[in-house]
């Protein structure tokens, strides 16, 4: 699986504060003083913000543990350059102490309390259904990278199959093109969302077979990939398109968002799935 820029935060899992029942404001700020205490010891990071995003108390508990989701951004230095980030960060505490992670005796992971979950009237878009019906009970929303070799491996064998069963399958497809990693992939993406919002479904699945260098940044070299793989005949200029631009983009805040932290990320009736998982499900028909 290829994953997103992550930073390795390395905060101790349980420290003694301050903190009192009730989460006030000065005793959140207590705690976000200890993320930045923390952050500061790191010389590449930058800017460093850090926003409180909920406040959940934990069901059923009987000390007052409470989770807290912040969200922490600013800019890392990557190899000589400050390459933005913002990531989400769960911690828990019970007013005298804080943990990244909480297991109750019964087996509950209060992480689970944060985790983002599908909307089915938002994410299920129909300008995102690239396979099958809308009205189909099982639906997929993926993310994913032409140039992931993880993806890859994966994906064209999923929409190959799920095509197959459209009153079985809905497929909603976002487009998550890991930059910083392999370049080439913006462009490659940008040509698969036009052919796809032109109505050749196919190309999207061929965009995974374009023999090009993840890291090119000849677009001229990567169209003419494009245009031998799938038979179309897309020139320069369409990269400019602002539609893609934005659709790509409208992608990416999807993806963070729902946490998307690398690709694949597949989703199965709101749950994440991997593997051949469809391979599972009771097919109503062929196509």
């Amino acid at each position: 699986m290829k994953k997103l820029v992550k930073l390795s935060i390395g905060i101790i899992a349980s420290t003694s504060i301050s903190l009192f029942a009730g989460a006030n404001d000065k005793d959140i700020s207590k705690l976000t003083n200890i993320f930045s205490q923390k952050f500061s010891q790191n010389p590449n990071i930058k800017e460093l913000k850090i926003d409180v995003l909920e406040i959940k108390p934990l069901p059923e508990s009987k000390n007052n543990w409470i989770g807290v989701k912040l969200k922490l951004s600013g800019k890392f230095n990557q190899g000589g350059n400050l390459v933005p980030f913002a990531e989400n960060q769960v911690v828990f505490t019970d007013g005298e102490n804080f943990t990244e992670s909480l297991v109750s005796l019964n087996g509950n992971d209060w992480n689970q309390l944060f985790v983002p979950q599908i909307d089915p009237k938002k994410h299920y878009d129909q300008n995102h259904l690239l396979f099958g019906n809308k009205d189909a009970e099982n639906k997929i929303v993926i993310f994913s990278d032409p140039l992931c070799p993880y993806c890859q491996r994966t994906i064209p064998a999923l929409l190959e199959y799920v095509r197959q069963y459209p009153k079985t399958f809905a497929v909603y497809y976002y487009h998550l093109p890991l930059e910083r990693i392999h370049p080439a992939s913006v462009p490659l993406t940008k040509l698969m969302y036009l052919a796809q919002f032109r109505g050749d479904l196919n190309a999207v699945i061929a965009g995974y077979r374009v023999p090009v260098n993840p890291k090119e940044t000849d677009e001229d070299k990567i169209i003419n990939a494009f245009n031998t793989t799938t038979g179309l005949k897309y020139i320069k200029a369409d990269l400019k398109n602002t539609v893609a631009e934005k659709e790509i983009a409208d992608d990416q805040i999807v993806a963070t968002e729902l946490e998307v932290r690398g690709t694949p990320t597949i989703f199965m009736n709101g749950e994440k799935a991997n593997g051949e998982f469809y391979k599972n499900i009771k097919r109503i028909e062929l196509k």
